[in-house]
């Protein structure tokens, strides 16, 4: 069975946007860090709003020489032939055919983490801390089950930015 890995950036109050969806304050490091992990992936996994996101904000679809799913309740597909596939039915059944073909990284999205936590899908989840309190915003955990993390690694990068990572 292959994996599905999770690697997101959080404010130090625990947020992952701001109130607007934005993702202005992150810094540039780890900008290019999660764009690194993108790049690298098998196939990459989002919820529709993430994906909305990344194609309003940066001027089309970046990731046109990559397998993208994309769990929503409807199909919104603004890149068709970008190798972009909507999950619409049976998400959590679907995803879990995936996991059995390819591994997948999880782009963004608290909602979706935490469904796949729930779920039981995620292998492993990168979090990099960034040293910003934004206040208010979109948490990355809106409610989670209560679950014991295997630590696996952290350190820190010279921009002040930690990062942990955690087996589920």
């Amino acid at each position: 069975m292959k994996q599905i890995k999770a690697h997101i950036a959080v404010s130090l109050d625990g947020f992952i946007a701001t109130s607007d969806n934005e993702l202005e304050w992150l810094p540039n490091e780890i900008k290019s860090i999660l764009n690194e992990q993108y790049a690298i992936a098998d196939s990459l996994l989002m919820g529709a709003n993430t994906y909305h996101y990344i194609f309003d904000h940066w001027g089309g679809w970046p990731y046109t020489n990559k397998q993208t799913f994309v769990v929503s309740h409807h199909n919104t597909n603004v890149t068709p032939n970008c190798n972009v596939r909507f999950l619409i039915n049976g998400q959590l059944e679907e995803i879990n055919k995936l996991k059995h073909k390819t591994d997948l990284l999880v782009v963004g999205g608290g909602i979706l983490i935490t469904t796949l936590i729930k779920a039981k899908f995620i292998d492993n989840i990168t979090i990099y801390t960034i040293p910003k309190l934004l206040g208010k915003g979109i948490k990355l955990f809106q409610e989670t089950p209560e679950l014991n993390l295997k630590f696996m690694e952290s350190n820190s990068l010279e921009c002040g930015i930690v990062y942990s990572r955690y087996n589920l």
